[in-house]
């Protein structure tokens, strides 16, 4: 899984928010122009600040930009939701990333909701603490147990009082990526795998289930 650049005011390169590319930005003030096609001296102000735009060298879309801040399209500091994640699942993941710039401390714990939604999902029952435990206990990796927590703990603080600061939409990001992390480890990579597994000779798959048939 790639890493999530958010668009940043002036820089280079960042993820377009139209076509979702990584991609080389090229940056210029807007000029008004006339109904007859000529440009005004002036380029366009609002408040007495320039309105200003990125335009992606992939889609040829653009980003405006008033005070160094995105105005349009409606910004978003959360990576893409990984395409394997249910329906269900994305929606809420979706949820959170349409607020996470406004409120990361709601993004938050829409976000250890979708956790828990994740593992219902995969077939776990109970509390979301529980289920952690119950997957410890069948031998997950203890990275991927660490991801889970991390998400359930501060998805807590966010709707309880508690000692994490919610000031900015660093912190959820990372959070984001994890439940993208998660999904890739329980899902994306499992596929990945059986569908390399089902591409192999039949007579050896054979060989395979017998061989484990006698170990049994």
């Amino acid at each position: 899984m790639s890493k999530y650049y958010p668009p940043t005011y002036k820089s280079n390169q960042f993820h377009c928010l139209h076509c979702g590319v990584f991609a080389a930005q090229d940056w210029a003030l807007l000029f008004a122009r006339n109904i007859s096609g000529k440009v005004w001296s002036q380029s366009i102000r609002v408040d007495h600040m320039d309105v200003e735009t990125s335009i992606c060298s992939h889609c040829g879309n653009p980003t405006f930009w008033l005070n160094e801040k995105i105005i349009y399209p409606p910004s978003r500091a959360a990576p893409p939701a990984n395409s394997d994640l249910p329906d269900i699942v994305k929606k809420t993941y979706e949820e959170a990333a349409s607020i996470a710039s406004q409120s990361s401390r709601a993004a938050s714990a829409l976000l250890r909701l979708a956790l828990q939604m994740l593992l219902e999902h995969l077939g776990t029952t109970g509390n979301l603490n529980t289920n952690i435990k119950n997957l410890v206990k069948a031998g997950l990796d203890p990275q991927i147990q660490q991801a889970l927590d991390i998400v359930r703990v501060t998805g807590n603080h966010a709707v309880h009082p508690g000692e994490i600061v919610f000031d900015d939409t660093t912190n959820v990001q990372t959070l984001f990526d994890l439940v993208n992390i998660i999904s890739e480890t329980f899902i994306t990579q499992q596929k990945r795998i059986q569908k390399l597994y089902d591409n192999l000779p039949e007579k050896d798959k054979k060989s395979i289930e017998d061989r484990d048939s006698q170990t049994k």
